[in-house]
C-alpha cells in the first residue's frame, strides 16, 4: 500500500519477507535514473524504453505502485522518443526515492 503523508513523505508497507532485497531494488533504481540521463543525452531511447518497461513491471511486483507509474510514463515517452516527459518523470523519481519510507509488515 502507498500512502502520501505529511511533508509529502511516503510511506510504502511491504511484506516483511522482501525486506532483504528492497533496499537493492531502490538503490537500482536510483542507477536508473542516471543511465536514462546518460542515454537521453546520447539519443538512446531504445534502451530508455527498456529500463522504463522494467520499472514498470517490477514496482508493481514489489509494492512500489509509483515506480511502476512512472516506468509507464517513461516507457511511453521513449516509444515517442519526446524527451521533457522523460527528464519529467526521472526527475519525479528521484523526489520519489527520496522520500519514500518503507514499512515492513
Amino acid at each position: 500500500m502507498n500512502k502520501t503523508g505529511q511533508n509529502g513523505v511516503f510511506t510504502v508497507e511491504i511484506e516483511d519477507e522482501l525486506s532483504p532485497i528492497v533496499p537493492e531494488f531502490l538503490a537500482k533504481r536510483r542507477n536508473d535514473c542516471a543511465q536514462i540521463l546518460q542515454d537521453l543525452q546520447a539519443g538512446r531511447f531504445s534502451e530508455i524504453r527498456t529500463l522504463g518497461h522494467r520499472m514498470k513491471g517490477a514496482g508493481g511486483s514489489y509494492g512500489f505502485d509509483e515506480i511502476s507509474e512512472l516506468g509507464e510514463i517513461i516507457e511511453n515517452a521513449a516509444l515517442a522518443e519526446e524527451i521533457e516527459p522523460i527528464r519529467s518523470a526521472v526527475q519525479r523519481l528521484e523526489s520519489y526515492l527520496d522520500r519514500v519510507v518503507v514499512v515492513y509488515v
